[in-house]
């Protein structure tokens, strides 16, 4: 049962023995793929189908498909924009609401249910490390503006969306994935710029992804967000007013996963507010963790009831996502018809102004009709990340498969 506030990562293109025994014994609530899962349409569709195929009740399937520097899906569907190149051209809300659409769309062909998106974190003139050309505007009223119009095109398309990353990490001292980041603003500060996306969009997008950056002024000095009950639970419940499901950021990244064993942290992280849990590299983990929550949840009175709320929460948002999708029908049936939708939007987005960049040749089976745009940015891709394989432990140094979240 406890896997149930559990997300996990997979580690390639296809699922591994050790894997299915672990989806088929100890399903966990989400499964979260990064491009290293990512080959083909026809091998990300066998793999998502597989991962539903052991349970009654399959766990959701998550990914972060932003585009620019985070697109996951890249070598099928290239040409995807930064959410700051909209800034560059005309009819921007028309062109995000149609961005958000076109994404959603895709994402649904693949019958993945949630994407962790959009980025609501605010630009500064010195973002931190890992945020470059993934924000919408440089002030709290832009990015609401944007970062909405993007949600209600993904919601129509029948995808669902997350914000990201709680309570702001953009004025970061650093990039958690490896290593702390700090965020020295008081709390009035956070509440009239960082907040403001959460406390207008949050209970529209229905979940929230809680980040690792520790805030000095408003809770301990080393404190992460995901392991604070101040930041997690009476600034996010009360403060903002949001009522949906709350996701942590990757728990292996380094601004986390250092300060304890993995049971420590997921009991930390769930008490402090966070609803599911995510390891996005290590599936081994589950069995061990969901025995050790049991045991917790049915002997600590403390545990039990922060438990059983996190469990409402994560049903009521399985809840909502299958309401979402039977409100919205798929809008293609085929990955021809996906390409053309796709060519539509990059076409009449150039013609606005937006920049994508120059035209890259097609990925084998893809159309030969039309050239596709690629980003024009700098910072290492994710899929630069994937392939690698090393062995992880809290304090051990990196693990080799950190992506941009």
């Amino acid at each position: 049962m406890s896997s149930r506030v559990i997300g996990v990562g997979i580690t390639g293109t296809t699922l591994t023995e050790m894997e299915r025994q672990i989806l088929r014994d100890t399903p966990p609530y989400a499964i979260v793929l990064f491009g290293r899962n990512v080959e083909s349409e026809a091998q990300l569709r066998d793999l998502v189908a597989e991962c539903k195929s052991f349970s009654s009740r399959p766990p959701l399937i998550l990914i972060d498909e932003e585009g620019g520097r985070v697109d996951r899906l890249r070598s099928l569907i290239p040409g995807m924009p930064s959410a700051e190149s909209f800034l560059e051209g005309e009819r921007t809300r028309t062109m995000v609401g149609w961005f958000g659409g076109i994404i959603g769309m895709a994402l649904r062909y693949f019958d993945i249910e949630v994407n962790l998106a959009p980025v609501v974190d605010i630009q500064r003139e010195h973002p931190t490390k890992g945020l470059e050309r993934r924000c919408f505007g440089f002030d709290a009223e832009t990015v609401t503006r944007l970062a909405g119009e993007f949600v209600r095109g993904q919601h129509e398309a029948g995808t669902a969306s997350c914000l990201k990353h709680f309570p702001g990490i953009s004025r970061g001292s650093g990039d958690p994935h490896y290593g702390a980041t700090v965020v020295d603003i008081p709390l009035e500060e956070l509440r009239a710029e960082d907040l403001r996306p959460y406390m207008e969009l949050g209970n529209e997008a229905g979940a929230v992804m809680i980040g690792h950056a520790i805030y000095p002024q408003i809770d301990e000095p080393r404190l992460p967000a995901s392991l604070s009950r101040r930041m997690s639970t009476e600034i996010l419940r009360d403060v903002v007013g949001f009522r949906g499901i709350a996701f942590s950021d990757d728990m292996e990244m380094h601004a986390v996963s250092d300060l304890g064993t993995y049971e420590e942290i997921t009991d930390r992280a769930l008490l402090a507010g966070n609803d599911v849990i995510l390891y996005c590299s290590h599936i081994e983990r589950v069995p061990q963790l969901m025995e050790h929550m049991e045991n917790r949840a049915a002997n600590d009175p403390e545990f039990a009831p922060r438990f059983a709320e996190a469990t409402r929460r994560a049903d009521d948002y399985l809840a909502f996502v299958d309401q979402l999708r039977a409100a919205n029908p798929p809008k293609v049936s085929t990955f021809a018809e996906l390409e053309d939708a796709v060519g539509e939007f990059t076409a009449a987005f150039e013609k606005a102004g937006g920049e994508t960049g120059r035209a890259i040749s097609l990925p084998k089976g893809f159309s030969d009709r039309r050239t596709y745009p690629r980003f024009r940015e700098d910072g290492t891709p994710d899929d630069r990340r994937d392939g690698e394989r090393t062995e992880k432990k809290p304090g051990s140094g990196r693990s080799g498969r950190e992506e941009w979240t």
